[in-house]
């Protein structure tokens, strides 16, 4: 082999190296994302109320909708099947009369603009179109549990990754005073950020149907878009939070969270299982958020900040180990704010996040894996959504990830930058019924990012990765 060759192969190697690890570290992988728990049947059947009593449109809370999580998810308006008090005064048994349970299905079909090389065939190309029916499927167990006990438990079929397992699940006990001045509670839960009441957190977004892309649908080459490190951590960790809510206006709230990885080969975390989230975060990790809102008539704004420090054990290297092992550093720090309108014949709402995340690289990981000490990232996430009578409207999001150069990292000229805008049309005969025509278009797709540059298509470019998307979304 020549000396041009082995150097091509070389290269090769470490860009799906690079790719791999940004696919595993936390880029923003659509494979990686959970689907937030909707306006679940079980909630609705609970309350006696209509579902968009909490929701302009599903996932996105109404100013009442984020009072009812709050709260716990204990609203009834139905009374409780068995019921027992202590000498007291204080509930020693509260069963509802309903098992809270319910169904959310999502299938699509799409199709991308340039069909992507075969995956193992140089010069062969795939199929340019994808149909997942289901795309996923969950069962949901959600609603009261006691007077001050609620939460949801979801179990969630994944067709890229062929797989059945938990998904997101929360447990919440919520108080309040009796003027309801203040609000308080603890709750633990596996998806960091997803315990947020205000859509505009990357773990409960607004924009919530899982668009079909070479990422998501299997994944290419270890392709992946980057992203914060935090957005891939939603069922890698699992801890509790505290929080207090205040004239229904400011929120606080404070989490920890410990590694979980389900899957694992043995009862504690170490070398033979340390791939199985892409490595594994070191001790607690903690989680904060802040919030203030201001509701007048039809109109609600918020505006809001929140952060996380992890430190992680990348599974980058044969033999690596827990403890002692490479340590990465993570700080993402995001303000984020939102307006809604809640009309009776219209809705309309603006959500927007920035997100600066600092990665410091453990030393013994530079520059084999890393070419840089320090590398940062900035994200902004921006989404617009109309709808008319709850019946017909769509979106309008934007996405634009910059940082710094890492060539060892990213590939290619280092770049991590990527840019795409989705665009969406929705029908929901009934609410909890919906279809919906989405367009996905790339402006930037750099280095490890694209899978036509990992497959080495001819001239490759970022709208090569533009998605059609056609899907149905129900639960009942």
């Amino acid at each position: 082999m020549s000396h041009a060759s082995s150097a091509h192969v070389r290269a090769m190697r470490l860009l799906r190296l690079g790719a791999w690890a940004t696919f595993l570290l936390g880029g923003s992988a659509l494979l990686l994302v959970s689907t937030p728990a909707h306006a679940v049947p079980p909630f609705a059947r609970q309350t006696g109320l209509a579902c968009e009593a909490c929701h302009t449109v599903p996932p996105e809370l109404t100013p009442f909708g984020r009072r009812f999580k709050l709260n716990g998810y204990t609203l009834t308006t139905r009374p409780p099947l068995v019921q027992d008090v202590d000498d007291y005064k204080r509930n020693t048994v509260w069963l509802t009369d309903l098992p809270g349970l319910g169904i959310l299905l999502q299938a699509s079909y799409n199709h991308y603009d340039r069909a992507p090389p075969d995956s193992q065939v140089p010069g062969a190309t795939a199929q340019s179109e994808n149909l997942q029916f289901p795309q996923q499927w969950s069962i949901i167990g959600a609603g009261a549990i006691t007077d001050h006990v609620g939460g949801f438990l979801q179990m969630t079929y994944s067709q890229p990754g062929g797989t059945f397992g938990v998904d997101n699940t929360e447990i919440r006990y919520s108080d309040h005073t009796d003027n309801n001045d203040w609000v308080w509670g603890l709750l633990a839960n596996n998806n960091p950020g997803n315990q947020d009441v205000w859509n505009s957190v990357a773990a409960y977004p607004t924009l919530d149907f899982s668009n079909q892309s070479l990422w998501s649908s299997g994944g290419i080459a270890g392709a992946a878009l980057s992203g914060p490190f935090f957005e891939g951590l939603g069922q890698l960790v699992a801890g509790p939070t505290a929080y207090v809510w205040y004239k229904d206006s400011f929120y606080l709230g404070l989490s920890e969270y410990h590694a979980a990885v389900s899957g694992s080969v043995s009862t504690t975390l170490d070398s033979s299982n340390l791939a199985v989230g892409g490595g594994v975060v070191q001790n607690w990790a903690p989680y904060w958020r802040a919030a203030y809102e201001h509701d007048w008539g039809y109109n609600a704004i918020s505006v809001g900040t929140s952060g996380m420090y992890t430190k992680f054990t990348p599974s980058l290297i044969a033999g690596q180990t827990v403890d002692p092992g490479f340590i990465n550093r993570y700080l993402d720090v995001s303000v984020d704010g939102q307006y809604q309108y809640n009309g009776q014949h219209y809705n309309v709402s603006f959500l927007a996040r920035y997100t600066h995340e600092t990665q410091e690289n453990d030393p013994g990981l530079v520059p084999t894996f890393f070419s840089n000490s320090v590398d940062h990232l900035n994200a902004l996430n921006v989404t617009a959504t109309y709808y008319y009578n709850r019946h017909y409207g769509g979106l309008i999001n934007f996405n634009r990830t910059t940082g710094t150069s890492d060539s060892t990292f990213y590939g290619g000229n280092g770049s991590p930058g990527n840019q795409y805008e989705v665009f969406e049309l929705d029908w929901l005969p009934w609410f909890n019924f919906r279809f919906m025509l989405q367009y996905n278009v790339y402006q930037v797709v750099n280095n490890n990012q694209n899978p036509f540059i990992l497959l080495q298509a001819s001239h490759p470019k970022a709208s090569d990765n533009n998605t059609w998307d056609l899907g149905l979304w129900m639960d009942f």
